[in-house]
C-alpha cells in the first residue's frame, strides 16, 4: 500500500485555522507482501528504514519536523531514521554527537511486551551495533538476557545508565554471517524528552574495553513488539541528531547522506532480541545529497 504525499498529515486546529503538514517520506510503509522499506526524508540529511512482521508498521515524516511511528498492527517493528555516513570514521575523528527529542505514546501500552526508544547505530572494522535507550517497556523486567552481560554504570544527562554487552552469534547481516558485539546503555528512569550526549556513551564504553569500529550511522530508534493493549503510535514532536561543529561548542546537522553502494544485496534482519524478521533487499542510491536548509 502506497501512501499519498498530501492528505495524511497532522491537522492542528487552533480556532478556525488548520495546518496540514506534508509527509516527507510517503513510501516509508513496506508494500504488501514485503517486510522492509527504506529511503531518504525530503529536505533533510536523514535516511529511514522500516522493518516489520505482521500486518503493518510505518513512519510519517512531516515538514514541521515531527514524526509518527505506527506499530499497532505489526507483530514486530523496527523503525530507524537519522544520518548515515559515506566515509565511516572512528568516533574520536568526529565532533561530539548529541540528540534532543520529545515524543508521546498513543494507546494503552499496558500489554506491550517490549518497546524501546533511543539511539541506535552501527560500526565497521570491527562490526558492532550500539544502543542508547532512554524509554523502554519490558514486560518481564527480570529478563535481561537480550542485553547480555552487565559491565557497569555511569551517570550522564541527569540519570544513571547501566551498560551491557552482548554477542550476536552468526546471525546473517549486511556484512554476511558473522559474530559481532552489541553495546547497550539503558537509562534507569525512562523519559519521553531530553538531551542525549551520545559521544559520552562512546567514551565510557571504550573505558570499559568495548571497542567501537568506524561509525556508519547514528539514528533514532523505535523498536516494538505487539501486545494485548499495545502502543498504537508514537508521536515525535522532534528528534534532532547533531555533531559539534568546532571547539566553540556550536552544533550543526551532519551534511552528507551515505551512499554505501556495496550494500545493494539481500540479507536477513533480526530485532534486538535476536528474532528473525525475514529477508530484505537493501538498495541505497550512490548519490550523496547535501542538506537543504529550512
Amino acid at each position: 500500500m502506497k501512501r499519498k504525499l498530501f492528505g495524511l498529515g497532522i491537522a492542528l486546529t487552533m480556532g478556525l485555522a488548520t495546518t496540514i503538514y506534508a509527509d516527507r517520506c510517503p513510501d516509508a510503509w513496506p508494500a504488501q507482501g514485503k517486510n522492509y522499506a527504506s529511503g531518504t526524508i525530503d529536505s533533510t540529511n536523514y535516511s529511514y528504514e522500516v522493518w516489520r512482521t505482521g500486518y503493518a508498521a510505518s513512519l510519517n515524516c512531516y515538514d514541521n519536523g515531527s514524526y509518527v511511528v505506527y506499530s499497532k498492527a505489526a507483530d514486530e517493528a523496527i523503525v530507524r531514521f537519522g544520518p548515515k555516513f559515506d566515509e565511516p570514521k572512528y568516533f574520536d575523528q568526529h565532533g561530539n554527537f548529541a540528540a534532543d527529542y520529545k515524543f508521546r505514546t498513543k494507546g494503552g501500552g499496558f500489554g506491550t511486551p517490549f518497546y524501546l526508544v533511543g539511539i541506535q547505530g552501527n560500526t565497521t572494522e570491527p562490526k558492532t551495533e550500539f544502543y542508547i535507550i532512554d524509554y523502554w517497556i519490558i514486560k518481564d523486567t527480570a529478563d535481561t538476557s537480550a542485553f547480555g552481560t552487565r559491565l557497569g554504570e555511569f551517570t550522564v544527562d541527569g540519570d544513571t545508565y547501566d551498560i551491557w554487552q552482548n554477542t550476536a552469534n552468526k546471525e546473517p547481516r549486511v556484512q554476511g554471517d558473522m559474530s559481532f558485539k552489541q553495546y547497550f546503555s539503558i537509562r534507569r528512569t525512562k523519559r519521553d524528552s531530553g538531551y542525549i550526549d551520545i559521544t559520552a556513551h562512546f567514551k565510557k564504553w571504550e573505558e570499559l574495553g568495548l571497542k567501537l569500529g568506524k561509525i556508519t550511522d547514528v539514528m533514532a530508534l523505535v523498536e516494538a513488539s505487539k501486545g494485548e493493549s499495545d502502543i498504537s503510535a508514537l508521536q515525535i514532536d522532534y528528534f534532532n541528531i547533531t555533531e559539534t561543529a568546532d571547539s566553540s561548542g556550536g552544533t550543526t546537522p551532519i551534511l552528507k547522506r551515505a551512499s554505501l553502494p556495496g550494500l545493494n544485496k539481500e540479507y536477513r534482519v533480526f530485532d534486538m532480541q535476536g528474532r528473525d524478521l525475514g529477508t530484505s533487499e537493501q538498495k541505497i542510491s550512490p548519490t550523496i545529497r547535501t542538506v537543504k536548509k529550512r
